[in-house]
């Protein structure tokens, strides 16, 4: 019985973009050729969208078409990036909506 190889996400993703790591700074260290240099050897690079999103089931909603290669590191490292800056934004958002509790006009109709 033979198969027929099924390509798979990573392998179109490879085939689009080539076997180098396509993070472009998003991990925030500064890559001299604007690229990191990591390949698929000896670590392989696995796909993800670029940036990074929140969660993991945005991640995994990316089309294809918007997948880059990505080596561990970088991931990782974009990936706490986008989370400590989605949480600024959450705490400022916050902050916000708490200042309207305390101003003089929210007292005194309080």
């Amino acid at each position: 019985m033979t198969t027929t190889a099924r390509p798979t996400t990573l392998a179109a993703v490879l085939a689009a973009h080539g076997t180098q790591c396509g993070c472009e700074g998003a991990c925030g260290k500064p890559h001299k050729s604007r690229r990191c240099k990591a390949t698929d050897k000896p670590l392989p690079l696995h796909a993800g969208p670029y940036p990074p999103r929140v969660t993991d089931a945005q991640n995994a909603a990316v089309p294809t078409a918007d997948l880059r290669p990505w080596c561990g590191p970088c991931w990782r490292a974009a990936l706490l990036r986008e989370l400590e800056h989605r949480a600024l934004l959450r705490r400022t958002e916050l902050d916000q909506a708490q200042l309207a509790l305390f101003t003089p006009a929210a007292l005194a109709a309080g």
